[in-house]
């Protein structure tokens, strides 16, 4: 199971970047994990739209899903020339109401998230777990083989995701809030030390902190995070792809 880390920026991309966005690989598909802005010009150097296998949304905020109308764009040149058999399933909260409205289209098959309701995707089994965000929001959790990846989405600190957490191989976790930095309220949001405190008590192989503040101070939030997690720790603009 490859992660291509396509986006990592909180709220809106800069530096040539792109806000949340994440591919993964198997032998049998490809999962695109969240679509914020700039992740389709990111996702173009990887893989076509009418290759993904689905799309999972964490949650109905722009930096999560605003290139998700061009991902229609693309399967709909794709279903029109017949690159592609089937419209792409997009899987995401249905609230708020008004954003779910705002990504139904003719070349997608959308369905709500449900957390007692596992899925099954290019041989990837796949949970999700309700987090605490400002709207509704879920931390999702991939597993192939014996190989598991868990990423956080955003949210503050609860302590049910180090249960969630417990024992991924990568854990990849939001960590937006940082001294100094005016980027966020932190409404709904954590910090460094607190990412890291979640790995540590899941025991996580990896943790990679994303949801990056523009403004933010990298090489602190690595220290704090480094102290509180035992080992190293990476953040998401210094990975490019991961391996489980």
């Amino acid at each position: 199971m490859n992660i291509d880390i396509l986006g990592y920026w909180g709220g809106y991309p800069t530096r040539g970047g792109a806000t949340a966005g994440y591919l993964i690989t198997t032998d049998e598909g490809r999962i695109l994990l969240d679509c914020g802005s700039g992740v389709m010009s990111k996702l173009s150097l990887i893989s076509k739209a009418e290759e993904l296998s689905g799309v999972i949304l964490s949650h109905l905020h722009y930096d999560h899903m605003a290139d998700i109308g061009i991902l229609q764009y693309a399967m709909n040149g794709a279903l029109r020339t017949g690159r592609a058999a089937e419209k792409i399933k997009i899987y995401s909260p249905a609230e708020p109401i008004n954003m779910w409205e705002q990504i139904q289209s003719a070349q997608s098959v959308n369905i709500p998230i449900e957390q007692e309701k596992s899925l099954e995707i290019a041989g990837v089994q796949i949970e999700f777990h309700h987090v605490n965000h400002t709207i509704p929001c879920y931390a999702v959790k991939f597993t192939y083989g014996d190989k598991v990846f868990v990423y956080s989405a955003d949210t503050e600190y609860i302590e049910s995701l180090v249960d969630f957490a417990k024992d991924a191989d990568i854990f990849i976790c939001e960590a937006t809030i940082c001294e100094g930095s005016t980027h966020t309220v932190g409404a709904g949001h954590m910090d460094a030390k607190e990412a890291a405190l979640i790995a540590k008590k899941a025991n996580v192989g990896k943790l990679v902190l994303t949801h990056l503040p523009s403004d933010g101070d990298f090489d602190l939030m690595k220290r704090e995070a480094r102290e509180v997690f035992g080992k190293e720790v990476y953040l998401a603009m210094e990975v490019g792809r991961l391996k489980a």
